[in-house]
């Protein structure tokens, strides 16, 4: 029960059993039980009306501005509750302690910290350290300066609505994005149709909108995924082509809400199922955000072993069975950093993969649930999170912001002025809240002979931690895939398929990339034929000299694995350099970094009859040795198919 409720219980009883009120007006006496009356009967319009009376009849009457500020209270209308607060404090000073504490709790909630603060140190000023309240007072102070502090330190935040063709004349919410930023997903609360609509509730559904030359298209509803129950707090892939959702009480749910999800294949989507254990469990699921590389999948839980009440956890994806079943390893609590004793939802976890935004009700906020962030360092290591800002959070309840690949725009919904309901915008992000930037490669794999496109594995090698970030497929539709690329790292990129050789890039993305310049690849893949050639894009040497160094070793595992996988195959490792410097000392040091890779293979398992190796200097270039991006063409480490029995 509410403090307030409480105070007036005693004095509603203390009322009946015909205890002296503060007013001597007997009309205010007479319209103040007939007040109780309506109030315990739970006629709270009837309740007020007669109060007023009361009140006309003695301004002063101090019970009858208690009680109707705790009818304001149940009421929800808390400018109304604290005018009642307000003219009771001036009138009373027996209970203006408690009047203090409770003004002080519905201006906080109300926005309004200057006022809360000096309600609440006139509280405490009141009363004793053992007064039950004075511990909560206290934490609330703090809150009250720290909320001031936000206010003051306002960043600047020019919301755009985007418009018609995405909101509509109903709640638009909870949008979520692909990595080039060029389809949206997002739920959309509508009235439900058919001949039974009458007997059904509003309903959640999915709508997809696609940005062409600068605009959003036509939200359209995506109707294999929407079906006459709600499906909402959805996160869509960086390729867009796998999607995961929130889905209530369904016959194979495993608890109140689990967590569904839906594959694209050819452009239509499958028939969604439950993401099963341990995504989903007898608790409560929600709001899953997927990484860009499909390695985890975050979401919020009030399941058993948590830190309060919801939880955010997160679920590696050890990728699909052969009858597209989800594979995953255990949930994992993001721990003490990011959890706490309340509630911590909506996870955004950002396309760079380790750039979390997420809402707390407990996290040091401005009133509601505010919006945080916080970042990943190292394995197992988050970082503390911080508050994104007034006015992005306000003394309301905030939740289901997401950023961009380039960490420049949020999205976020609102009912702000100017909304049709909730309707979605976009903002600019401030500099110092923004992720790590990503861009992304997108291509094409198909046969080099015939053209058809391919179904074949694409990884994604951090050289220097040599370490798989990322893996995807191009077996979508048309041997298309896109992969998202973070910022600030070289990467070898692998493309394979049994029967062909594999084909190898390198991105060197320690410069800026925007995600508005994404590399584009055709990648033909050459089938295991005789005379047929890979170059070995990732293969590093120190600079004229012939010692691999260790960035090399994700692209020579690959060669040995391809080697061991195709027992038949004989290959030449062929080295070539620039013609810069003398004749003999280009065709000593091709010779000499070919038999590195040959010796490396050999000592990984690889039969020496299978092995040759050829230094070719500079007598075989690829590009012209009159530019230095020729050159870096010319230096090069290949191998090519001798034998296949």
């Amino acid at each position: 029960m509410k403090l307030l409720s409480t105070i007036m219980a005693l004095l509603l009883a203390l009322g009946l059993q015909g205890q002296q009120l503060s007013t001597s007006s007997k009309k205010a006496k007479k319209y103040f039980e007939s007040a109780t009356t309506a109030y315990h009967q739970q006629d709270n319009q009837q309740a007020v009306e007669e109060l007023e009376k009361a009140l006309h009849a003695d301004a002063q009457f101090v019970e009858a501005l208690l009680l109707m500020a705790d009818i304001y209270g149940e009421l929800k209308q808390d400018s109304m509750q604290v005018v009642a607060l307000e003219r009771a404090l001036v009138l009373d000073s027996d209970q203006s302690a408690k009047i203090n504490y409770v003004l002080g709790n519905t201006c906080y909630r109300m926005g309004k910290y200057q006022r809360a603060l000096e309600a609440f140190q006139a509280f405490l000023s009141e009363e004793s350290t053992d007064h039950p309240f004075y511990a909560k007072a206290s934490e609330k102070i703090p809150l009250c300066r720290f909320a001031l502090d936000m206010r003051a330190q306002a960043i600047e935040m020019d919301a755009v609505n985007l418009g018609d063709k995405v909101n509509s004349e109903y709640n638009d919410y909870w949008p979520s994005l692909t990595v080039d930023g060029k389809t949206m997903v997002f739920t959309r609360l509508m009235p439900p149709q058919g001949a039974s609509a009458a007997s059904r509730h509003y309903q959640e559904d999915f709508y997809l909108s696609h940005l062409k030359e600068g605009e959003w298209q036509e939200a359209k509803p995506m109707t294999t995924i929407n079906t006459r129950n709600n499906e909402g707090a959805q996160s869509i892939s960086a390729d867009g082509k796998l999607l995961f959702f929130t889905a209530c009480t369904r016959n194979d749910g495993y608890g109140s809400c689990d967590i569904y999800y839906s594959r694209n294949h050819g452009g239509s989507w499958s028939v969604p199922q439950n993401a099963g254990e341990p995504v989903s469990s007898g608790a409560w699921e929600s709001q899953p955000s997927i990484t860009a590389n499909g390695e985890y999948l975050y979401f919020a839980s009030n399941r058993k072993g948590g830190k309060g009440g919801m939880d955010i956890w997160r679920c590696r994806l050890n990728g699909f069975s052969p009858t597209g079943r989800p594979r995953w390893s255990e949930a994992e609590n993001l721990g003490d950093s990011i959890n706490t004793s309340g509630n911590e939802t909506s996870p955004f976890i950002h396309a760079d993969g380790k750039t979390l935004y997420f809402a707390s009700d407990t996290h040091l906020g401005l009133g509601g649930s505010d919006i945080f962030y916080a970042t990943f360092d190292g394995d197992s290591v988050w970082q503390k999170p911080e508050n994104l800002g007034y006015p992005i959070n306000t003394n309301k309840d905030e939740q289901g912001l997401i950023v961009n690949a380039a960490g420049e725009y949020a999205y976020f919904s609102s009912d702000r002025p100017g909304s049709a309901g909730l309707d979605i915008y976009q903002f600019v992000l401030p500099p110092n809240i923004r992720p790590t930037a990503v861009s992304y490669v997108q291509g094409l794999v198909y046969d080099s002979f015939s053209h058809q496109p391919l179904c074949a594995q694409i990884e994604l090698i951090d050289v220097d931690a040599n370490r798989v970030v990322s893996t995807t497929e191009s077996c979508w539709e048309k041997g298309e895939f896109l992969m998202c690329l973070p910022l600030g790292k070289t990467y070898a990129f692998n493309v394979s398929k049994p029967g062909y050789l594999f084909h190898s890039e390198n991105f060197a993305l320690k410069q800026v990339r925007q995600v508005s310049d994404p590399i584009l690849l055709d990648i033909p893949l050459q089938a295991i034929e005789i005379g047929n050639v890979t170059v070995l894009r990732n293969i590093f040497f120190e600079t004229g000299k012939y010692t691999l160094l260790s960035q090399s070793k994700a692209e020579l595992n690959q060669l040995a694995a391809f080697l061991i996988n195709n027992p038949k195959v004989k290959i030449e490792i062929g080295g070539h350099t620039d013609s810069v410097g003398g004749e003999k000392m280009n065709q000593e040091l091709s010779e000499n970094r070919a038999k590195a890779v040959y010796n490396y293979l050999l000592e990984n398992g690889v039969e020496s009859t299978r092995l040759t190796y050829r230094g070719y200097g500079f007598s075989v270039p690829v590009g012209s040795n009159e530019t230095e991006e020729g050159r870096a063409k010319n230096r090069r480490t290949e191998f090519k198919i001798v034998a296949t029995e």
